[in-house]
């Protein structure tokens, strides 16, 4: 079993859990200033597409999310720089948040952190040392399995959607998902010339 170890990865993510849960407290007027909102991003406001990832639809809305932060972190990417994480996590907020602004406009306001999310889940497991390549490819694997499923014609978050007064984006955690994913193949890629001789 993995142990559980703090590092400037883990403190960057209880950093970002704690701005997610005092925004939370905030009024609804903070939550209409940084939601995603593509005709206002059209305005000029375009920190919408990134500070979107940081609000959300209620205390339900926000544990989750800070709690799937925290253990994907503690899980998967508590051993990575801190450097690597924070460019890690700016790019999966910006593809969740430049994807639905640009593909899925219908999403108004959009807010959540779960496209980033997965994209960290995704770029953790390509990553990771800690666990053996079985573990990694079986997590890749249901992590694909999810959204193939939760993008199939028809799909209904009916458990979320009773905890979440707004419909679930899942199209963003495809988009997250690829950010994660490209963001570690490219590193990898990048270590593999490194040590080639």
């Amino acid at each position: 079993m993995k142990p559980i170890t703090f590092t400037p990865t883990t403190y960057a993510s209880i950093v970002f859990s704690a701005i997610a849960l005092l925004l939370a407290t905030a009024e609804a007027n903070l939550f209409n200033t940084l939601s995603l909102e593509p005709l206002r991003v059209n305005a000029g406001e375009y920190w919408r597409i990134l500070t979107a990832n940081f609000v959300h639809f209620g205390w339900a809305h926000t544990l989750m999310n800070v709690a799937a932060l925290l253990l994907c972190t503690l899980a998967l990417l508590s051993e990575i720089s801190l450097t690597k994480y924070l460019c890690l996590f700016l790019l999966c907020c910006l593809s969740v948040g430049l994807g639905i602004y640009w593909l899925n406009p219908q999403y108004h306001p959009y807010a959540g952190l779960s496209g980033a999310i997965h994209g960290l889940v995704f770029a953790g497991l390509i990553q990771t040392r800690a666990y053996p390549w079985w573990i990694k490819i079986g997590g890749l694997l249901l992590a694909m399995g999810k959204l193939v499923q939760e993008n199939l014609p028809g799909y209904v978050a009916t458990d979320l959607q009773q905890l979440i007064p707004a419909a679930v984006a899942v199209e963003s955690h495809v988009y997250g998902a690829m950010a994660g994913a490209a963001f570690a193949l490219g590193d990898e890629l990048i270590q593999f010339m490194k040590r080639k001789p």
